[in-house]
């Protein structure tokens, strides 16, 4: 890598710099030697000095100010824009993993995830799956995905880096590289990471390093142990180094949360019904904010074919326009139905009546949905129908050992060869419980209407309230085929009392009928991961040539299983807090606690149980019973094997890297590079499925019929419940209680999708006592113990599920023997569901360095001694890609006398005949990656002046690239064509796509660099990331495509290849490309020329902003707001302030983050959700009666980190740290809009992991 600092030269301008560098001159020692041999080893040859060098006293440098010297001196010498960390001292790395330590640079942002503690990391914006990074060369793979979830919409897309998988202990250097040069590997689009770790070369003279640690959390109370042992030596006359680490630890870990944020926290507040009767609006529509680019905005919502005798054409509903338009102008409700008035019995009578009137009642059913939107403009703020508020806290139980052995042997002068060895290991038990209170509300669940007078009421005896000014949809029975207006009234379960503030939010309210509902998962996790590397370098002065040979596998699983427990409490009582928290009470002298397990285990009374008859999936007959016949039973409670899986990710990699030193002998040019790489990243991923292998053939209990073929899977649900019998159901033809125990389902498709696997029944007593035995899990301490602003009506805590127990007494089997191979129901071996991907790489690369220091083709120097270095080269790359997944086959023939060539795609023409196979598909992209990088040094070794511009690349998620779903052939479309002669295509779903471009961007980068002394760095810089092609995001139709022309798909009813037949279906396809733009400043310095203690202070701080360009933006629905661009902080500053006097150190280290924009409500699309958003830029749930959203939010984060150490000269060293000192909490909010009064915050969601302590020693060979 070629090095652009030069030689000191004597100028003015240096001079003048000098005066306030010299101060610092007595008290520095030479650069740290590893560190700058390793800096000088690119350049080819250095010029003898133009003015005699004075020499100084040596001084030796260790610790905070020799790392600080080194990484100082490695973004100096760097071939391009990067910064760097250095650990001088071995296990000394500055933080406990290493993307906490890296988080400390400008532009990069850390994931501290559930537990405090850094997961992932993005750079300039781009996220982890968007960053490489490189440990010793290979790229670090995460088996678990980025938060141990796997690979998926969960879990990430496969290509992220985890890193507390990555211990810190042989660190030696870690370089966060911000611009890009030929001979870097692709694959980061904003920055790469590359981290070098010890060699066995490195130490002079035997080395050992014995590490002990202990860490409690303040939510937890439980200390953990972390151990570390290194060991070195030299034999064979020192030419071969050997070098053994050793760790193991365990993190003890809790997160406590509280949800209000409805379905998954990104739903919200709800407007559903009018509580104040005020005449005000609570909000109005903005039909700015309408995305009119979108064609569905300017048409009409529902065209309703008329009759001849109305002359024919459509009965046109009014568009999302003229509906946002019409409900803006009205000013009071009654408006709304002078805008959109009912349907007259003429327009009704116009309009085709269609099969039971359903396109008269989908006509009426429009309007009334016109004027549900206008309406909803009264309607008050209330919490969530669907979610509620939910007390959550979340454990995890970490344990981590690793071990590496590295072999560095020096043949010769001029050869090095080495191998290395290293194994991690990781197990996780992780539990996540939930506590339901019962305070969703329900809307007209229990009402009677008066057709009459269009008025609704609450039903007598119900419990709740009527709101008299609140319209409602009539109930889907009432006046088929003729107007039905919208009822007058509205019912509500939230009882009379309710409180609403001045900005339409009720703040206070009571519900009858709340429910405790205990849900807990346990998840086991464990990751493996096994590197082995070998390599080597030759260096003859001229020639330099590096190779290297690796492989990297991890493979993880995890299986979660679910359970919860229930019962009706009563009245429940909720009002808001000044902090934006709800509180929870019951009404004074309630026994109705959380433990009080009789109440979960209440029979109900017995109901008539339906008749069923054998099917092709079920060969057992029920009979119909009356409910004198039944025994009774209790709440049943499902229990869950969910989100299961097995994956192995692995890297092979071969490479050359070959310098050739041109000094002196080409003008100007420096050395040529070349190199050749060829890599193969391969990711297997089961994720528990099983399903359907064939469909049955024929009719059940006819001749010929063929049962299906079924797979079991991991993922099922199995049901638990007490059962009493009754005399009825002892009687003669009654129905007793199932076999006490577990009996399977008599589904042949038992436990696949939805389906119960099967049954525990027990004695109500026994249902009572498994629920005492196993709701046992206690805090381990207050909830949000120690949290500052904690409300005083908080709960202090509740018990959780010990779910391990709980399937061990019902006696469920889980089928964790099935995610590779499982038997099926013809007793036949299959391969289970897997998504697979194979990458091929094959780079190869050529550039050159170069340095000018006089004007070209002259003897005359450049201005004031500048010099001008850099390199220019290209990177290509070809990448070949092969994508498997599990495929659903079905071929629809026709049935004879029941095929309608109408309407050829009714079922009731068609028999299906399917199959699920593992399906691939394969196809390569050639990305062509040029780059340039230039550093002027108006003032030699001390002012620098950096530009560079390259091309960079990402590889789409894989996830994204693999073939799952189902494809359907039509014997009536086969030999068929269409319009424009090609073959009639036949259909798929969404399928991946392997020829899916990777993300490109041109980025820029210019940064002005001043190293006054060895101590201080002073920078600045502004980029720009020009996207040229972007996320592979979008989804996009294809037609006349030969999906499986690589493949060896068959019709599972005639056999026939499908490799020739064209097929139209959905993909994913890249986004239009943004563009970011920000600008970074740091600094970096010890304060060596102070006096007295102050000398051995240094302070380290950057800031950083950024800021995308959007083709059109996101908006805010009511206020019109431009959003920013999703997950990108305005900007975010660390700044550190350290002492060490060579014995004792002590370093405070803070992290602020500017709020950031998540999203907009509601996270999914859903019609039960209740917030209905319209067309517009960045939303879903598009659809009537519009009710719009509000923006998600993640507040400004401030976090306070700080450690203390004292060093022995025997080589013994105690240290202390503490982290989250401020005790800084997560949460999720409406970012100030859709605030209750007073300014009280609307939040979604708030977390809080506590704050964590450490203590230990580390007892290393003396110096």
């Amino acid at each position: 890598m070629n090095k652009f600092s030069k030689p000191a030269v004597v100028t003015a301008v240096s001079m003048a710099l000098a005066l306030w560098s010299q101060q610092a001159t007595a008290q520095q020692g030479t650069p740290a030697a590893p560190e700058a041999a390793k800096a000088d080893e690119a350049k080819p040859a250095a010029r003898k000095p133009t003015a005699p060098v004075q020499e100084l006293e040596t001084v030796l440098v260790v610790g905070t100010r020799q790392s600080q010297q080194s990484a100082n001196a490695r973004k100096k010498n760097a071939a391009t824009a990067q910064d760097s960390i250095v650990a001088e001292d071995v296990g000394a790395f500055p933080d406990r993993n290493i993307g906490e330590a890296i988080s400390r640079i400008a532009g990069v942002a850390l994931d501290r995830g559930d537990y405090g503690e850094g997961v992932t990391v993005s750079i300039r914006g781009n996220s982890s799956e968007l960053t490489r990074v490189e440990l010793d060369g290979m790229g670090v793979s995460s088996g678990a995905g980025t938060n141990l979830l796997g690979r998926g919409a969960e879990g990430g897309d496969g290509r992220g880096t985890e890193f507390r998988e990555l211990p810190s202990d042989l660190i030696k250097s870690v370089d966060v590289i911000k611009g890009s040069t030929a001979a870097m590997t692709e694959g980061s689009l904003g920055g790469g990471i590359i981290i070098q770790t010890r060699t066995g070369l490195d130490f002079d003279k035997p080395y050992y390093m014995i590490k002990a640690e202990a860490t409690q959390s303040d939510l937890v109370k439980k200390t953990t142990p972390r151990y570390n042992v290194i060991l070195a030596d030299k034999f064979f006359d020192k030419k071969l180094g050997v070098l053994f680490n050793w760790s193991k630890g365990r993190t003890v870990s809790q997160n406590h949360a509280i949800s209000q944020g409805g379905s998954n926290n990104n739903q919200g507040l709800l407007r559903l019904a009018d509580f104040d009767n005020s005449p005000e609006k609570t909000f109005a529509f903005n039909p700015n904010t309408l995305n009119q680019s979108d064609p569905t905005a300017l048409a009409t919502l529902l065209a309703s074919p008329k009759t001849t005798a109305a002359g024919g054409g459509f009965f046109n509903a009014a568009t999302p326009l003229e509906i946002l338009t019409k409900s803006a102008a009205a000013q009071t409700k009654e408006a709304c139905f002078t805008a959109f008035p009912n349907l007259t019995p003429t327009e009704i009578a116009s309009i085709q009546a269609g099969t039971r009137n359903a396109t008269i009642n989908a006509a009426i059913n429009q309007r009334n949905s016109e004027q549900m939107t206008c309406l909803n403009q009264w309607n008050d703020y209330h919490m969530s129908n669907a979610g509620g508020i939910r007390y959550n806290l979340k454990g995890q139980d970490d344990r981590r050992d690793n071990a590496d052995i590295r072999f560095d042997f020096k043949v010769n002068d001029k050869l090095t060869v080495y191998t290395k060895l290293a194994a991690a290991k990781r197990h996780v038990d992780d539990t996540v419980g939930f506590l339901g209170v019962g305070s969703t509300p329900l809307f007209n669940s229990a009402v009677t209407d008066n057709l009459t007078t269009g008025i609704r009421t609450l039903t007598p005896g119900a419990s709740g309230s009527t709101l008299a000014s609140t319209y409602s949809f009539p109930l889907a029975t009432a006046n088929n085929g003729v107007t039905r207006p919208l009822m007058s009234g509205a019912m509500t379960t939230i009882l009379p009392g309710y409180t609403v503030d001045s900005a339409h939010h009720v703040t206070n309210y009571s519900v009858d009928g709340g429910s405790y509902n205990t849900d807990t998962i346990f998840s086991t996790i464990d990751t493996d991961t096994k590197t082995l590397l070998a390599g080597g370098e030759y260096n003859d002065g001229r020639l330099k040539a590096q190779f290297m040979g690796g492989y990297v596998k991890s493979t993880a699983t995890r299986h979660d299983r679910r359970a919860s427990f229930g019962y009706n409490y009563g009245i429940g009582n909720f009002a808001l807090q000044p902090n934006g928290i709800w509180a929870f009470t019951l009404p004074e002298g309630s026994q109705n606690d959380q433990l009080n397990f009789a109440r979960y285990a209440t029979l109900n009374p017995a109901i008539a149980g339906a008749a069923f008859n054998a099917s092709a999936t079920n060969p057992v007959s029920v009979p119909a019973y009356t409910a004198a016949q039944m025994p009774r039973y209790t709440n049943s409670a499902l229990l869950n094997v969910i989100r299961s899986f097995d994956s192995e990710n692995s890297e092979k990699q071969g490479k050359l890297d070959l310098s050739y030193n041109l000094l002196d002998k080409v003008p100007f040019l420096t050395a040529l590079k070349g190199g050749v790489q060829m890599r193969q990243n391969a990711s297997n991923f089961w994720n528990g499925g099983g399903g359907t292998i064939k469909e049955p053939v024929g009719t059940y209990g006819t001749a010929g019929f063929v049962p299906g073929v079924y797979m079991p899977q991991v993922n099922t649900r199995f049901t638990l419940v007490g059962c009493e019998n009754t005399p009825g159901s002892l009687a003669a033809g009654g129905n007793p209680c199932a076999p006490y125990g577990y009996v399977p389902s008599n589904q042949l498709n038992r436990g696949i999708g939805g389906g119960v696997a099967g049954t525990t029944t027990l004695t109500r007593a026994q249902y009572e006592e498994i629920i005492r035995q196993t709701m046992t899990l206690a805090p381990a301490s207050q909830y949000y113990a120690n949290a500052k602003d904690r409300p005083e009506s908080l709960l202090n805590g509740w018990n959780q599920i010990d779910i391990d127990k709980l399937f061990n007494l019902a006696g469920v089997p889980v089928r964790l023997d099935c995610f590779r191979q499982c038997t099926a129901t013809d007793g036949k071996v299959y391969d289970m569901p897997v998504s697979s991907a194979k990458e091929t790489v094959t780079a190869a690369y050529l550039m050159t360095d170069f340095e000018v220091d006089r004007v070209p083709f002259t003897n005359w120097s450049l201005p004031f001694g500048m010099e001008i270095a850099g390199n220019f080269g290209v990177r290509v790359v070809k990448t070949d890609v092969e994508g498997t997944g599990y495929v659903t086959i079905r071929s629809n023939r026709i049935i004879a006398g029941s095929f309608n060539p109408a309407n050829p795609y009714a079922a009731a023409g068609l028999q299906a005949y399917s199959q699920t196979m593992n399906t691939s598909i394969k196809d390569s992209t050639t990305d062509v990656m040029p780059s340039l990088n230039l550093a002027l040094w108006p003032i030699p070794d001390k002012l620098a002046l950096r530009y560079s511009v390259g091309k960079t690349v990402a590889r789409p998620p894989i996830s994204k690239l693999l073939p799952e779903g189902t494809c359907n052939t039509y014997e009536f479309a086969t030999g068929t064509t269409e319009d424009d002669g090609s073959e009639t295509d036949q259909g798929c779903g969404r399928f991946g796509n392997p020829a899916l471009k990777p993300q490109t961007n041109v980025n820029h980068n210019l940064s002005l660099e001043w190293f006054p002394n060895r101590d201080t760095l002073f920078s600045a810089a502004v980029y720009k990331q020009r996207g040229l092609i972007g996320a592979p995001t979008l989804i996009a139709s294809r037609n006349d495509v030969r999906l499986f022309k690589d493949s060896a798909a068959l019709d599972p009813f005639t056999g026939k290849p499908l490799a020739e037949s064209e097929f139209s279906h959905t993909t994913w396809d890249n986004q239009p490309a943004a563009t970011r733009r920000g600008f970074e400043v740091g600094m970096k310095t010890a304060f060596s020329f102070l006096p007295w203690v102050l000398r051995y202070t240094g302070l380290d701080a950057n800031f950083t902003k950024a800021k995308s360009t959007q083709g059109q933006p996101v908006l805010d629905l009511i206020s019109g707001d431009v959003m920013p661009v999703a997950g990108e902080p305005k900007h975010s500053w660390n700044a550190s302030l350290w002492y060490d006097d060579g014995g004792f150190q002590a370093r405070v280290a803070m992290q602020v983050v500017a709020k950031r924009y998540l999203g907009f409500t509601p996270g999914a699309s859903n019609s039960a959700i209740a917030v209905n958003n319209y067309p517009s830029v960045g939303t879903i749930n598009w659809r009537l009666p519009y009710n719009p959203g509000a923006p998600i939010f993640a507040p400004r984060t401030a976090f306070v980190d700080a450690k203390v150490s004292y060093k022995f000269k025997n080589g013994l060293e105690i240290f202390a740290d503490a982290r989250n000192l401020t005790g800084e909490r997560g949460q999720s909010n409406t970012g100030g809009y859709q605030d209750y009064a007073d300014g009280i915050p609307n939040i979604y969601s708030d977390n809080y992991n506590g704050r964590r302590y450490t203590i230990g020693f580390t007892l290393r060979s003396p110096r």
